[in-house]
């Protein structure tokens, strides 16, 4: 049987190792504390019963939490719901079905990963993962300025550089998908155009005001067509128009006709009065074929009768002439 001071001195040990341990989670806890501060996103951990636990200050900032919403203590994943739904972070909508859908979804405990624009304009994204015991731990990061970016490399790769016109690659992707809503019943229209005496401008008054006037034109031609048709640059002083849901020919007669009025009257570039021309070349589909590379040379050759004919004027594509 130990003596007292056997006992004591064994107590004051096991006080002692109960100290260390008790550090020991205090450091551990300051880390996990440290390295939620320093998340380069917004955190929170949520328990089983989906009270939050912690959320750290990038997320309050990134989402415009109020200080309020914390005033009665930390709120629940449903209640967190609700004040976003209320204050129309979802999106129009009821708000009561928006929270309704985000807490059945919640108790399917199913990982997640999404993005969400904000009412500001921001884009979240937002991934979700439960964790054993019954809770959830969400991260939000802010990827507005890289998604921003992806949109404008997208932008540059399908559309001319100088005009801001969808260029050759947007257009057959275009053309491709109206020339298959033809051969189901559609019709459609290619115009194939050519300037007529912009070499002779562009060597009088320099690259740079002959770029100018391709800008000019684009606008003209831009201000010509429906919100469904495509105009596009294919190179130097080429363009195209795509035109679909025509009922007939005629239509696109119609179109045609408006295009060459557009070159009528001067372009006003940098102060200057300069007038070009415009010869078109027209293809139908399904008449004149029933596959884009078809259609377009199609609309190439009936533009070459349109210079050969003397130029300023439309032709449509016609067998017997090619």
């Amino acid at each position: 049987m130990p003596t007292p001071t056997e006992g004591f001195r064994e107590l004051a040990e096991a006080l002692s190792g109960i100290g260390r341990l008790v550090e020991t989670l205090r450091e551990r806890i300051r880390l996990l504390e440290g390295a939620i501060d320093n998340f380069p996103g917004g955190i929170s951990l949520f328990d089983s019963e989906m009270k939050m636990v912690l959320c750290n200050e990038r997320q309050k900032e990134m989402l415009d939490y109020p200080p309020s919403l914390f005033a009665h203590g930390n709120p629940t994943l449903e209640e967190l719901f609700r004040f976003n739904a209320q204050r129309g972070e979802y999106g129009p909508g009821d708000w009561r079905e928006q929270v309704a859908r985000r807490v059945a979804l919640l108790h399917e405990r199913k990982p997640h990963a999404y993005e969400r624009v904000r009412p500001n304009g921001t884009v979240l994204e937002i991934r979700g993962m439960p964790i054993d015991g019954g809770g959830f731990i969400t991260t939000y990061f802010d990827v507005t300025e890289k998604r921003r970016t992806q949109n404008m490399v997208a932008h540059m790769a399908h559309h001319d550089a100088l005009t801001d016109l969808p260029n050759r690659a947007l257009f057959a992707d275009r053309l491709g998908t109206a020339v298959a809503l033809a051969r189901r019943g559609g019709r459609m229209a290619v115009h194939y155009l050519d300037l007529d005496g912009f070499k002779p401008v562009n060597d009088r008054h320099g690259h740079k005001t002959g770029d100018s006037l391709l800008v000019a034109v684009a606008k003209r031609l831009g201000s010509s067509i429906r919100d469904n048709d495509t105009v596009a640059r294919l190179g130097g002083d080429e363009f195209a128009i795509l035109q679909t849901g025509i009922r007939e020919p005629g239509d696109a007669a119609i179109l045609a006709r408006r295009i060459l009025g557009q070159f009528s009257s001067p372009f006003d570039v940098e102060g200057r009065d300069l007038s070009v021309g415009v010869s078109i070349g027209i293809a139908l589909a399904p008449e004149d074929g029933v596959k884009p590379d078809e259609v377009l040379a199609k609309a190439d050759t009936a533009l070459y009768r349109s210079k050969a004919a003397g130029r300023g004027r439309m032709s449509f594509f016609s067998a017997q002439a090619a």
